[in-house]
């Protein structure tokens, strides 16, 4: 969500979809999430790749859930589609 409000702001966005994926592991007797991979696509006009990562690494370490998650590693890859 931070990330589509970025780029709405700032005049790019149509679509923004993303979809976490979450590994949980057993450690010390009790399971906790060791990472998360975020894949983001966008359909956002007149952004390029760089700028739309740029904006992507941005929203994820400004993000509410990221900092309430802050112990656990987080990446991220980001897809512009075709219009």
């Amino acid at each position: 969500m931070a990330l589509s409000l970025m780029l709405g702001e700032a005049g790019f966005t149509r679509h923004v979809h993303t979809t976490a994926k979450v590994a949980i592991e057993q450690q010390g007797g009790a399971f906790q999430f060791s990472r998360i991979h975020l894949e983001t696509e966008a359909e956002a006009p007149g952004i390029s790749q760089e700028k739309f990562r740029e904006q992507g690494e941005a929203a994820k370490c400004s993000c509410p859930v990221s900092r309430a998650l802050a112990g656990t590693p987080i990446t991220l890859t980001t897809h512009l589609t075709e219009i």
